[in-house]
């Protein structure tokens, strides 16, 4: 009888030592997702008073290439002031016209859709690489306008980066993928790590805002001649998982090595706006693009003033477009 009952506390025993540790790691994973939000929403609301632009420069991860310093970013974010103005017209007409305000930078357009056109022209605002210093103005200007827009975002792991996820999501825009760490070189070394790039985003994002995304621009673009894997499997790969990868049809130019001017920005965006059904607008959160928000309120009136157009959110109903690349 004790033999068999030996037997049995033998089998048993596994069992009884794995199961508390599965119910650990759960627990563990449930814990770290809720201190993520904790710390977000903290943050969040010490963000309700708007606390001065050094002291949110002193929460920003500055990363490779981007402005260092509060006066780095005032001098070299603007360039419209005084007699730059002009030398950034003459270089922008003379090497840049046809190539930053071009829709499409490569392939055609494909439209997920055959349904009949009801006249409206829906324009998306999209924003890429956020959040940065000056995520809260963005959003400020948005709130003000009564306009809701789509941030596709990558990934940061403080708590002012969680404040905004969470100021996006709760102000009722559209939170999107844009890869973790945006190095091309790593994000398209291959499926599998561009898989790995993407999960480890998507994981942040709903751990932090309880909501998982569904929206991802590629790096670049569907259309980029960088990857290194067939773009088309990462495609199918985003299909697969219920994930709606959108490009662009106009770009207001502001990704540039060359700054543009807020009126360049401001013509750039408002490219045709009226010639088409849907016009995805592609635009850059970042602490050297402060001309993309100096112009934000003008292209937002300039649209709010144009009949039959109305400035949309991406949703599960939005017609993708996206760049051809089957």
């Amino acid at each position: 009888m004790n033999k068999k009952l030996s037997k049995i506390l033998m089998k048993l025993l596994p069992a009884a030592i794995l199961i508390p540790c599965i119910f650990c790691v759960i627990l563990a994973s449930k814990v770290s997702m809720l201190q993520k939000s904790i710390e977000g929403r903290e943050a969040y609301d010490e963000l309700g008073n708007r606390e001065s632009r050094l002291v949110q420069l002193s929460w920003y991860d500055l990363n490779a290439g981007e402005v260092s310093d509060l006066e780095d970013i005032s001098e070299s974010a603007d360039p419209s002031m005084g007699d730059d103005a002009t030398r950034f017209d003459q270089v922008f007409d003379n090497e840049l016209a046809g190539v930053y305000d071009t829709e499409v930078p490569q392939g055609g357009l494909m439209y997920a859709s055959d349904s009949e056109w009801d006249g409206i022209h829906r324009v998306y605002l999209t924003f890429d690489d956020g959040p940065s210093i000056y995520t809260d103005d963005i959003l400020d200007i948005l709130d003000e306008y009564g306009v809701k827009a789509t941030f596709f975002v990558i990934g940061k792991e403080n708590a002012a980066a969680y404040a905004r996820y969470i100021r996006i999501v709760d102000e009722g825009h559209t939170l999107g993928m844009h890869s973790f760490n945006h190095i091309y070189s790593e994000v398209y070394a291959s499926k599998d790590a561009f898989i790995a790039d993407t999960a480890r985003l998507s994981n942040l994002l709903e751990d932090v805002t309880g909501v998982k995304p569904k929206f991802y621009r590629f790096p670049g673009g569907s259309s980029n001649d960088v990857s290194a894997t067939d773009i088309r499997e990462l495609a199918d790969y985003l299909t697969s998982q219920g994930i709606v990868y959108y490009d662009w049809n106009v770009s207001s130019g502001d990704a540039s090595k060359i700054p543009l001017t807020s009126d360049q920005v401001v013509r750039n965006a408002l490219n045709g706006i009226q010639t088409r059904e849907s016009t995805v607008i592609l635009m850059h959160d970042s602490a050297a693009k402060y001309s993309t928000v100096q112009a934000l309120p003008r292209i937002i009136e300039a649209l709010q003033s144009m009949d039959n157009v109305e400035i949309l959110p991406i949703t599960s109903d939005t017609v993708p477009i996206q760049h051809t690349i089957y």
